[in-house]
């Protein structure tokens, strides 16, 4: 059961309205990157939670909060900066409650390299080919339960 969401990357809030559509009850955190275009007003306007955050520092939250994360594009963004993945990694890991899903979108090489970082915070990890004629992947992850 999925209650708790985290868009790391919420651009204009599609994942919360994407929810709604489906009349899915679940709570969405939207998140913009403080380095990202600033679309956090439109956000809020749309009735939407959300928060500027700095991928680059621990998240404001208590460990095991969110049942899923969700990343379109935010990977690719934060490869350009002074961010260790493998850090976001740890963060990531922190905040994911046991059985809980990552679901990253980006560019074949990122995903890749994504591939490698969840592999070392044991996470079960598969790469789907979205099939749309570019290079883009979907990483789908799952924290276990007990760490192997």
């Amino acid at each position: 059961m999925v209650r708790n969401v985290m868009d790391m990357n919420a651009h204009y809030g599609g994942l919360n309205a994407a929810f709604l559509e489906e009349m899915k009850s679940v709570w969405v955190m939207n998140v913009v990157p403080i380095r990202a275009r600033n679309t956090l007003p439109l956000i809020l306007d749309r009735g939407f939670p959300g928060v500027l955050h700095d991928w680059c520092e621990p998240f404001p939250t208590y460990p095991r909060t969110y049942d899923l994360l969700h990343a379109n594009g935010l990977l690719s963004h934060l490869t350009s900066e002074r961010c260790s993945l493998m850090e976001l990694f740890v963060e990531m890991d922190r905040i994911l409650r046991p059985e809980g899903w990552v679901v990253i979108s980006d560019k074949l090489g990122v995903i890749e390299l994504a591939r490698g970082h969840a592999a070392r915070v044991r996470w079960d990890a598969r790469v789907i080919d979205i099939q749309n004629g570019n290079d883009q992947r979907l990483l789908v992850c799952q924290k276990p339960f007990m760490k192997r």
